[in-house]
C-alpha cells in the first residue's frame, strides 16, 4: 500500500490579513506562501509549530454561505 499524507487543509476565512495575524501572532504559525493571484484572491499557506509537511491554505470566503 502507497504511503498517504496530507499535503493542505483549506480553511475557508472572511478577511486574510486577520486570519494571518491571529494564526502567527497568537496561534505562532508560520507563512510558509502569501501569493497575490488576483485582486481579491491569494494563495496562502501557513503551518503550525513544529510541523514540517501539512499546511493550512487559507481561503477567502467568496459569498453569505461560505461565511
Amino acid at each position: 500500500m502507497a504511503q498517504q499524507r496530507l499535503a493542505h487543509i483549506t480553511l475557508v476565512v472572511d478577511d486574510y490579513d486577520r486570519a494571518l495575524k491571529f494564526y502567527t501572532e497568537i496561534l505562532g504559525f508560520r507563512v510558509v506562501e502569501d501569493t497575490v493571484q488576483t485582486e481579491t484572491k491569494r494563495w496562502v499557506l501557513i503551518q503550525p509549530p513544529g510541523s514540517t509537511e501539512c499546511c493550512l491554505l487559507l481561503a477567502k470566503a467568496v459569498n453569505e454561505e461560505q461565511k
